[in-house]
């Protein structure tokens, strides 16, 4: 017994070398894409993490993700076995079947559950272009911005938003308020006026629970109809808050601010 007790760590020894770490991957969804050129951008993110990510669309691997759909996403340290599969998947599996970029961190994307017209996706990813920073977006869960649409599409897109925000704000915060929160404050020698008003949705940085989006509209001082600029400022994320310009989705501000 005490010999087999000593020679228990050898006989475990290859055992426990050839043993791999699991080390899942994050779960991501498609939040935006743009193409430039042969560039293609792919903005990814879940409630806690979001990330740009790029590729040659000439290059194997440049996928576009489906909308809606759940997505794993590889780094280099992830170790990961597919259900009912035999053999681990890692980035450099990925890569093997797609490219590798000699510059900068790969990123790999798999559907969480395979099937439809997506396949393996290989990126570079964008180390400063990530999180709640982005500087230009046309969307974010139930916001769509007016970036790069014709003035009828935006004209349309904008009623949409702004009633829906209304809508909201009448429903949680009641419609003695909500007239308040819809009259427009001018201050003195300002040639301009404005309104702000605030509701909570769902969906806000992909978070499904509820943020505060609060939406502030300037008008001419002489004219309520005539409307000078529109922005959304957001609270993904406690202690976070992002302003954006509306009709462009650029990015004005991304402050800490309770």
């Amino acid at each position: 017994m005490r010999t087999l007790l000593l020679a228990l760590p050898l006989l475990l020894q290859p055992v426990a070398a050839g043993a791999q770490i699991l080390v899942p991957p994050e779960v991501v969804r498609l939040e935006n894409v743009k193409i430039d050129d042969d560039m293609k951008t792919v903005y990814v993110g879940n409630a806690n993490n979001h990330y740009v990510l790029y590729c040659s669309i000439k290059a194997a691997g440049c996928v576009t993700p489906e909308a809606d759909k759940n997505y794993l996403l590889f780094n280099k340290d992830t170790n990961w076995k597919m259900p009912g599969a035999k053999d681990f998947i890692n980035l450099a599996f990925m890569q093997g079947w797609t490219v590798t970029y000699n510059q900068g961190e790969n990123i790999g994307l798999i559907p969480e559950r395979p099937g439809g017209s997506d396949t393996l996706g290989m990126y570079l990813l964008d180390a400063t272009g990530g999180g709640y920073e982005r500087d230009t977006i046309i969307s974010d869960g139930p916001i769509i911005y007016g970036t790069d649409l014709s003035n009828e599409d935006r004209a349309k897109a904008w009623k949409y938003f702004f009633m829906m925000v209304v809508e909201a704000s009448g429903k949680q915060q009641g419609a003695d308020a909500l007239g308040v929160k819809l009259a427009r404050r001018c201050q003195p020698g300002e040639d301009f006026c404005t309104t702000a008003i605030d509701a909570n949705l769902v969906g806000i940085g992909g978070i499904q629970e509820p943020r505060k989006v609060l939406v502030i509209v300037a008008t001419d001082v002489h004219d309520q109809n005539k409307q000078i600029a529109r922005t959304v400022c957001t609270w993904p994320a406690k202690g976070t808050q992002v302003c954006r310009d509306w009709d462009t989705g650029k990015l004005m501000t991304g402050d800490m601010a309770q």
